[in-house]
This record gives C-alpha cells, structure tokens and sequence, in this order.
C-alpha cells in the first residue's frame, strides 16, 4: 500500500508542477504580450514570425525610398510650374514686343529688360529641373537674302537668344515661346506619370505591409481573452490538485491509523 500511495503522490505533485508551469507560461505570456518568449514556446512559430519580421523591415525601407521618390518629383514639379509661369510671361512679352505699331523706343527696351529678368530666372531653375530650355529649345531665324539665289538666309537660335529674336523676327520668336511651353508642359507629364507610378507601387507596398504585420500579430502576440480563460483554468486545476493531493495524505494517513488500531 505504501508503494501505491507513493505512486499516487508522485502523479499528483507532478500535475500541480504541470499546472503550475502552465500559469506562470501564461502570466508571463500576458506581462509581456508576446505569445512566444522563447524558441521552446513555439519554434515553427518563430522561425515564421521572424520570416515576416524580415519582409517588414524589407517592405518599410522600400516605401521610405518611394516616400522620398515622391518628396523629390513634388519639388521638381513646383519648379517645372514656376518656369511654365515664367514662359506664360515671356509669350505675353513677345506678343507685345511683335507690336511695334505705336511703341517707343524706351518701352522695347523695358520689354527686352523683362525678358533677360526672366530668362534669367529660368536659367537658375533649369538647373535644378534637368530641363535645359535656354539651350534645347531652337527654331530657324531669317537673318537676311542671299543676293544670288533669292533665298532667304536662316540662323539657329534657341531661347537664350529670345532678346535679340525678337527685334529681329517675331515669328521666331513666337515659336521659340511656343516650343518652350511644349517643352516645360511634356516635362511635367513625364514627372507626373513618374509620381503616379511610384504612388501606386507605394499603396502596393502599404497593403501588403498591413497584411504580413497582421500575419506576424497573430504568430507573436498574446490572446489575452484565450490566455486569460488559461490562466483561470490552470488556478482551478492547481488549487484541484493541491487539495487532492491533502485528501490522498489524509486518507492515508486515517488508513495507517486505522491499521495500528486493529494490530493493538
């Protein structure tokens, strides 16, 4: 009997060890709020949870990079706007200078001030846009006639020129502002396609970035309704075990007593 009581002692102490274990796994599991706290709690867990951890940090260096993609082509597009505005003035500019009906001298020379101002300006800015107009921008201009052929005698002039065009051939002119618009206007389409695409690929980014964080949420953290309903359950079963483990003691104790009885 006495073999048997041990047996039965030794199988309750190791279920309130066991029950105990598993409250203090899940005190600890709530204090912390991560569902595994070390490999042993869950090791396929774990590997799987730092796979996502990974991709995260993987997916968060690339939105930051699309992030400042966008800051750059939001300020390269501001400047593309200030220099269509600067081409906007110089056509009116032009269109005035064309008119020479009624114009004194001292008004061409303020509108040929005006443009060098504004030409000026442009050229600061193109070197932040990467778009030479000053240069790149070029028509023919007819200097004179050739006094054999007939034929008219043409020069290549770009924007940069636009002062000295203007006295002498307004159409030039008119179309060295024109081409310059175009210029400005193609540019600016092509930054935005550029901030649209990288946008897209960002939202792409921010999708999958909510569904792997979600994915790892699940794998790391505490069930705090599931792992309160353990820790109630491991208390009853500790408290179950403690108490049957004083009964088996009790009654093993009322049966030795009862044995010296009936020896005496």
């Amino acid at each position: 009997m006495s073999s048997i009581n041990s047996a039965t002692s030794l199988l309750l102490i190791n279920s309130l060890n066991s029950n105990q274990r598993s409250a203090m796994n899940t005190l600890e599991r709530l204090a912390t709020g991560n569902a595994i706290n070390r490999a042993s709690d869950n090791p396929s867990g774990l590997i799987a949870s730092e796979n996502f951890a990974t991709r995260l940090n993987v997916i968060q260096t690339k939105i930051t990079s699309f992030e400042r993609n966008e800051a750059v082509l939001n300020i390269q597009d501001g400047r593309l706007s200030a220099t269509l505005d600067n081409v906007s003035d110089l056509t009116s500019l032009v269109i005035q200078g064309a008119s020479t009906g009624g114009m004194t001298s001292s008004e061409m020379g303020a509108i040929q001030t005006q443009i060098g101002g504004i030409l000026t300006g442009i050229t600061r800015i193109a070197a932040a846009t990467g778009l030479d107009i000053m240069n790149d921008v070029t028509t023919e201009m007819v200097v004179g006639t050739d006094e054999t052929t007939g034929d008219p005698i043409t020069e290549t002039v770009s924007l940069s020129d636009l002062s000295r065009v203007l006295e002498t051939d307004p159409e030039a002119a008119q179309r060295l502002v024109d081409g310059a618009r175009q210029a400005v206007v193609t540019a600016q389409a092509e930054v935005g396609i550029e901030a649209r695409a990288s946008e897209s690929e960002r939202r792409i980014l921010e999708e999958e970035q909510i569904n792997v964080a979600r994915a790892y949420s699940q794998i790391r953290d505490t069930n705090y309704a599931k792992e309160s309903s353990n820790l109630i359950r491991s208390q009853i079963l500790e408290k179950a075990s403690i108490y049957t483990i004083l009964a088996e003691r009790q009654s093993a104790a009322n049966v030795l007593t009862l044995l010296g009885d009936l020896s005496g």
